[in-house]
This record gives structure tokens, sequence and C-alpha cells, in this order.
């Protein structure tokens, strides 16, 4: 199989994941912080990697790593796993699963637009069709009112911004992660990088008492928790391998095409219904960000 085949069908499966976390997330934000829930998933899935990276050989290639690759993937998973996923949850629970994955693909745009303008790459009419398409999709969502059960107009506006600051971060890792990638392979990069962003989470007051929660947990509460934690380990090595195959172009656009999946999952776990508005939003930006790559 060639290495962009591998790099796309990576992309297109941390999406599938990424949906997935996303909803069981907003189906236990009432038991858990957006910051305690993402320091137990990056720990425990983190861990996870790493074992499994251990296991299959790749420890030595992890303790001779030079030590700037090794900062490099620590100031990502800091910047796009501990700091961008974060934000990320906490916007969602303001505006819905559907509506936060289709404004955060803000993040692709502004690369692309970035490239053009500062790179002096190509604007070629496909591209400069999927950018309208993107700032139409994305102005549906900003425009439309919440959600049943969304709050306020105030709230509504502080999920904005939170996504939006979320995207920015994640466009920066998506970067930091590259160089490294070209010297280290696929799974010693997601094995070191695992564990850090929850690590540094536990030491903020937003992550306290989660441990004990998650050790009261129970039945369905308990499956979801420990899907998390296995989705996430899933999640951090398909999108590095998308990354490293596909580029950061092409695996950070294809991670982004999480609102097609959001939707049928919104609706059949949460029993939650996105308004057409939200819908024709997600796949109109879909479409232009597929145009942009």
């Amino acid at each position: 199989m060639a290495e962009l085949t591998v790099g796309i069908l990576c992309g297109l499966g941390s999406a599938v994941t990424w949906a997935m976390i996303s909803i069981l997330v907003q189906a236990l934000s009432s038991r858990f912080t957006p910051a305690g829930i993402n320091a137990l998933r990056s720990t425990v899935g983190g861990l996870l990697v790493l074992m499994v990276a251990g296991a299959a050989g790749y420890g030595g290639e992890i303790i001779r790593m030079p030590l700037w690759a090794a900062l490099s993937l620590w100031l990502s998973t800091i910047i796009g796993y501990a700091s961008g996923d974060t934000l990320f949850f906490l916007g969602m629970q303001h505006l819905g699963v559907t509506r936060a994955h289709t404004l955060s693909m803000v993040h692709p745009l502004l690369s692309t637009i970035a490239g053009v303008v500062l790179l002096h790459e190509p604007l070629t009419i496909s591209r400069a069709g999927g950018i309208l398409l993107v700032l139409g999709g994305l102005l549906l969502i900003i425009t439309g009112q919440g959600e049943s059960g969304a709050g306020a107009s105030g709230a509504h506006r502080r999920g904005i911004r939170l996504i939006l600051v979320a995207a920015v971060s994640w466009s920066v890792a998506a970067v930091l992660l590259k160089r490294p990638l070209q010297v280290v392979s696929v799974m010693a990069a997601t094995g070191i990088r695992g564990p850090v962003g929850g690590l540094l989470l536990w030491f903020t007051p937003w992550a306290r008492g989660t441990w004990r929660t998650a050790l009261g947990s129970r039945g369905r509460e308990m499956i979801r928790l420990a899907s998390i934690c296995v989705l996430s380990a899933a999640s951090s090595l398909l999108f590095t391998v998308g990354v490293k195959y596909g580029g950061v172009a092409i695996g950070t656009v294809l991670a982004t095409t999480s609102p097609l999946f959001t939707i049928p999952l919104e609706i059949v776990v949460l029993r939650r219904h996105p308004s057409r508005r939200t819908i024709v939003g997600a796949a109109v930006s879909v479409l232009g960000i597929v145009l942009m790559s």
C-alpha cells in the first residue's frame, strides 16, 4: 500500500476516533471537568501507547531519541493535546458536539490561507472555492441559534472563542510534529509524547478529584471511561501516522472531517438532533476542506 494511501486512511481513522471520543466526553460532562477527563484519557491512553511501543521493540529508539526531537514532541503534545483538547471540550459544552467540531475546522482553513499569503503557494480555483465554502459553513454555525439545551448568547460566544483558540493550538502542534517524524518512527514518537499532556494537567486545579470520581464509577460510566482511554491511544497513533505519511496539510485536513461522523453519533448516542443549519454548515465546510486539499 502506498504511503500516501496509508496517511489518508489513518487521517480518516483519526477523525472517526476523535468523533467517538467527543461524544463519550459529552456524555460524561456532568461528572467530569474537561481538564479532568482530558488528564485521565491522556495519561492512561498515553501509557497504553508507551507500553505497546516498548513491547514492540521501540524502547531503545525512545531512549536514544535526540533531545531536540523529544522536546519538540513534548511541546506539540502540551500545546495540542493538553491545551487544545481541553479548550475544545470546554467549548463543546457551550456549543454542542457537531457545532464545535464544524467550527474547529477553522484551523486547516487558517493553514491554507497562511500558505497562500505568507508562503506564496498557488491559489487555484478549487482552493479558492474551498475557502469560500468553509467560510460559508462556519458562518452558518456562528450566526445560527444554539442547539436545544445550549446556553445563552454569552455562553455561545464563549464557546466560539474557546474553539477558535483550540484550533490555533492544533495547527501549531501539527507543525511541531512534522520535523521529529523525519528522524524517529511513528510508534516511538507517539509513545514518548503520549503521557506528557496528561501529567501536566494533573498539576492544574481543574483536574482535582478526577481520580476519585473515576474510581467510584460503575457500569456504563466505567465502560465509557475505558473506551475514551483506548480510543485516545488509537487516535493519537492514527493522527501521527497520518501526518507522517500524508503530510501536515492532508493529515490535518482529514482529521477535521469528524463532523460527518459526529452527526449520526450525536443522534444515536446522545439522543440530540443537530439543527438543519448545523448539518448543512458541517457538510458545506467538509466539502470546502476537501477542495482545499
